[in-house]
Order: C-alpha cells, then sequence, then structure tokens
C-alpha cells in the first residue's frame, strides 16, 4: 500500500519545532534578522532594553522557544512554507517540508501496485535513462537514501544507484531500484514529479523513446486518475506533465482580463480554425494572445507582452499595468482592491512573481443569461486568475453580498446555490477555486490572510 498518510495536527507542530530550533545555530543578532525573514515573532535577547546589564539575558534556546509558542498552530504549515523558501534546508528537511505541504493538496492516491506496475511497464526498455547524470540528479533531486549503518567511514548514500544502474546496468530492475531509493511509498506527488524527470529530455534525450514511455505507462496512471500530458518544450525535447483526470490538458492560449464594464465585442474570424477576434479595444479588456507553458505565468511575463504590443518601454509598462490593475479592482470592490495590493507586495521579493490578474473572462456568451435561462454559464468573469507551474489554473473569488443575497441584502439560497454549483462546475473543469470573504481582506486583515494563502499555495513552486 501507500505511505501512511500524514497526521496533519502533529507532524505540522513537531515539523515547526523542529524548524525553529534549528535556528539555534545562529549568533543572537543574526536571530533577528532570521525571524524577520521568517516571519518569526523572536524575542529580543534583552527583553526589557531598561534593563540592559541588570536583568539575565536570553538564551538562544530560550528566544527560539518562546517563538515558538507565540506561533498559533494553524500558522504552523505557513512557517514550514516560509522556512521551505527562505531557509537553508537540507535536502531531507526541504522534502519533510514538501511532502507536509503537498499533503495537503487534493492529489490522487498512488498505491504500491501502481508504482509497481508503472516499473513493470518501463522494464520493456533495456534501460530507463540515457544520461546517467541527469538520472543520478534526479533521484538525489526527490529521494533521500540513508547511509549505510556498516560503514566507518564516509560513504556517498547514492553509491549503489551508480554502481548498480550505470557501472552493471541490469543489476537492478526497475521494480528493485524504486524500492531502493523509496519510490514505492514516497509522497503521492514527489511520485509524479519524479516520473515527469524520468519522462524529461534531461533523462531520456530522444523524442521517439519519450514517446513510448509515455505510451507505456499512461493506462496504468488512467486507472489511478491521473494522465500524462504534453505541455510544452525545452530545447527543443517534448515535456510531459502528470495531473489529475479532469486538470485541463492544453496551456491557455488566451486571457481576457482586466476587463471594464459590459461584455467584450468578440467574433469568428475562421470557424473551422477557431480563430477568435477580439473586437474590443484595451479601453474595455486587455487581451493576453501569447500561449502559457508549463512554467506557469509570472508578472514579467506580462510586462513583457504590454511593453512589446504598445512599444514602450519595460518601465513604462509595468507601471501602465499596474495603475489599470489597480483602478480595475477599485472599481470592482475595496476588498479586491486589498486583495491584490497585498498580494503584489507580498510577492514583490519572490522569483519568479506569478503573475495575478483581476477581472479574467471565463465563459463568453452572445446570449444574455436571462434569454439562456437556467443553461446559461455561471461565474462568467473570475476576480483573479493565476496560471502557475504544472498547468495549474486557480482562480481566487472574494465574496461579496452578491454571491449570496438579493440586492436588496436578503438571504437567497437560489443565489448561495449558483454560487456552489459554479464552483463546482470550475473545480471539474480542472480549476483549483479559492474564495475569500470581504471581513478577511479588511484594512487590519488582508497582508496577513494573503501572506498566509500564498504561503502556502505556492509552496514548492519557486522550488525546480
Amino acid at each position: 500500500m501507500a505511505a501512511d498518510p500524514i497526521d496533519a495536527n502533529i507532524d505540522a507542530r513537531e515539523l515547526t519545532r523542529e524548524l525553529v530550533s534549528g535556528l539555534h545555530h545562529l549568533r543572537h543578532v543574526d536571530l533577528d534578522k532570521a525571524g524577520t525573514a521568517l516571519g518569526l515573532v523572536i524575542p529580543p535577547e534583552h527583553p526589557d532594553p531598561s534593563q540592559v546589564g541588570e536583568g539575565k539575558p536570553l538564551s538562544k534556546r530560550q528566544r527560539l522557544d518562546m517563538a515558538f509558542d507565540a506561533i498559533a498552530p494553524s500558522d504552523y504549515e505557513a512557517v514550514c512554507a516560509s522556512f521551505l523558501k527562505h531557509g537553508d534546508l537540507t535536502i531531507e528537511l526541504s522534502n519533510r517540508v514538501e511532502d507536509l505541504l503537498w499533503s495537503r493538496e487534493n492529489w490522487p492516491q498512488i498505491t504500491a501496485r501502481t508504482r509497481r506496475e508503472v516499473a513493470e511497464a518501463l522494464d520493456a526498455f533495456d534501460a530507463i535513462w540515457l544520461e546517467a547524470d541527469g538520472l543520478l540528479n534526479l533521484v538525489k533531486r526527490h529521494w533521500v537514501l540513508p547511509s549505510p549503518e556498516w560503514s566507518f567511514e564516509p560513504t556517498d548514500p547514492y553509491e549503489p544507484v551508480v554502481r548498480h544502474m550505470f557501472r552493471f546496468p541490469g543489476d537492478w530492475t526497475t521494480l528493485q531500484f524504486f524500492k531502493e531509493i523509496g519510490a514505492l511509498n514516497g509522497g503521492d506527488r514527489r511520485f509524479v514529479l519524479f516520473l515527469e524527470g524520468l519522462l524529461s529530455a534531461s533523462v531520456n534525450p530522444r523524442e521517439a523513446r519519450q514517446r513510448e514511455m509515455v505510451a507505456a505507462i499512461s493506462p496504468i496512471l488512467a486507472r489511478a486518475g491521473l494522465k500524462v500530458t504534453e505541455s510544452g518544450t525545452n530545447d527543443g525535447y517534448p515535456t510531459f506533465t502528470i495531473v489529475a483526470l479532469g486538470t485541463r490538458p492544453r496551456p491557455a492560449q488566451l486571457i481576457l482580463f482586466a476587463g471594464r464594464h459590459g461584455k467584450p465585442a468578440l467574433r469568428l474570424r475562421d470557424v473551422l480554425d477557431q480563430s477568435i477576434e477580439i473586437l474590443t479595444g484595451d479601453d474595455a479588456v486587455l487581451t493576453y494572445d501569447v500561449p502559457v507553458g508549463d512554467r506557469g505565468l509570472t508578472w514579467r511575463d506580462v510586462e513583457s507582452w504590454w511593453s512589446h504590443r504598445k512599444g514602450i518601454p519595460a518601465d513604462q509598462a509595468k507601471l501602465e499595468l499596474w495603475r489599470r490593475l489597480v483602478t480595475v479592482c477599485a472599481d470592482a470592490s475595496p476588498a479586491q482592491h486589498a486583495l491584490l495590493v497585498a498580494y503584489y507586495d507580498y510577492a514583490k521579493d519572490h522569483d519568479p512573481l506569478f503573475a495575478l490578474l483581476p477581472e479574467v473572462w471565463l465563459h463568453w456568451d452572445p446570449i444574455s443569461r436571462r434569454q439562456r435561462g437556467e443553461d446559461a454559464f455561471l461565474n462568467q468573469r473570475m476576480d483573479f486568475l493565476m496560471l502557475l507551474p504544472g498547468l495549474r489554473r486557480v482562480v481566487l473569488e472574494v465574496d461579496g453580498e452578491q454571491h449570496y443575497a438579493t440586492p436588496s441584502r436578503q438571504p437567497s439560497p437560489r443565489i448561495y446555490s449558483e454560487t456552489t454549483r459554479g464552483d463546482r462546475d470550475l473545480r471539474l473543469a480542472g480549476y483549483e477555486v479559492y474564495r475569500f470573504s470581504g471581513y478577511e481582506l479588511s484594512e487590519d486583515r488582508a497582508t496577513k490572510t494573503v501572506s498566509d494563502f500564498f504561503d502556502r499555495l505556492l509552496a514548492g513552486s519557486y522550488r525546480a
């Protein structure tokens, strides 16, 4: 069977304690800097400045214990995510943090049987690699191997992989290889990322071979609720991403965003080619027409697009776009404006900075909703859209009264049912949907609400 599920409360608490305690090697003055970078409230060495030289200073252990005690249980995961991005962690500790954060994702369980059948399918190939260095780096990235207990000298724990896979190929079957590195019982998402690495040109730089391997494992993964999609290219070779069934198999091709009031004017230029022409000008809606690859859509991508579209310098493009986004959100609602500003303030020092696009058209129907009746599209516009690595489409919605009440502010089960049904439709179509209340985005709560959420949402997105 697959690896045992992680106990969310216990594991998050103990892992957070271990991370905080691991700062003990720092000097007192460096603890202050680390606390700021990691979002920890670490008390000063001298709690009462007026008592310097008279009172007893706190030890580093005391300061770190107090910092841990100040963390609310609901913030454990956010702290772990912060350490993953800003802390100097060992590979073993990084993997444990990743596993904890990934365990929160709604990822299909990949049983030991599925993993064994994948290994057996790959055994049909003479070897599962063409580039030895690529395979070794892939193993080191995802699997932590213990050093032999019987060795009295420092030993490379990955030496058995080198010996049995490269020096004497054929010593291990693929199933034995999976077993030795821990792939038979490791986390579900880690196993998927490992398989994506096997299908990559870094390990198998031959397109025909890549496609043969995809064909061999696809039926097995389909039974586990997964599918292999061709998500782009890298150095001329196809790249493949494994996603849950229901996830969109193609990168986004067109984004209509920052829309003002009213529907954009569209027409089909060529029905056979499904060519859409946008008749509305930039004053009403912005049209991002560059296909978005597997690495997601960054703010830099959007800036570059606008700079080329308008023939203006990058700095000017950045300023113009920012003003447009802020204006659109301010016109929509104070809560949407607060979320936008808080996100970009949170993410400004991150690389890459993934774009958060407001007022994005999802559905478009030339016939009005009143005429269309029960068959009308719900959630025609999304409050915010993010396109993240791995073909993830993330929708953020800010709930105002229109989501659950009539214009006269009377609670309406019908309106609320439309909201929830629209969310179900989006999720079944492969979108992740997250809702915020206006209360969470009030002036004194927006910063913490946004930073805590994106710490968890983007955990792992900044590591290759």
